[in-house]
């Protein structure tokens, strides 16, 4: 498949978007965040640590197919890390592992890079208090540094699209 910039949607993509891994929400999580992205996608991710790893990560998202991969992707990348690196997760790594987007949904990366660092943070500023203690909501615009005009996000209940879980060796 290929779009407007003639990037083809590389097999992985396509794999991640149809069969997103570690999908839906954590429970006994340690962090938590979620930031609504410029295009109207909100994603959500939870982190679990223990020994200083990483050792479950999950997503949701309303978002597009591609939203579905660059979450499922930043799931992989950082379950089994140090908290430190997996708050290191960027767009660039992101990409590089789905071999690439189209330039006019790269974003879905940097929202998904974006909210797991968000959800690392959380868990280095309350979550070594003990899980089940909520999370952060914020704005692209409060994840990029950019200040408080983007406001908080989400509402209680929700509804986000569904998924199937996985990980574990299927986040090759």
């Amino acid at each position: 498949m290929q779009t407007e910039d003639s990037r083809e949607i590389t097999a992985t993509v396509l794999d991640h978007a149809r069969h997103p891994r570690n999908f839906g929400p954590l429970e006994g999580a340690s962090g938590s965040a979620r930031i609504t992205g410029p295009c109207g996608d909100t994603m959500e991710f939870w982190v679990r640590l223990e020994d200083g790893r990483i050792t479950r990560v999950a997503f949701t998202t309303d978002g597009c197919g591609s939203s579905l991969a660059c979450g499922s992707m930043a799931t992989c990348l950082a379950e089994g890390m140090p908290l430190k690196d997996a708050a290191a997760v960027g767009q660039k790594e992101i990409l590089n592992a789905l071999g690439g987007l189209p330039r006019e949904i790269e974003h879905c990366a940097l929202l998904a890079a974006d909210t797991l660092q968000a959800a690392c943070a959380d868990l280095l500023e309350y979550g070594l208090r003990g899980p089940g203690r909520g999370g952060v909501g914020a704005s692209w615009d409060d994840a990029r540094g950019a200040g408080p005009e983007g406001g908080h996000v989400g509402r209680s209940g929700e509804r986000l699209a569904r998924g199937t879980s996985g990980g574990g060796p299927g986040c090759v």
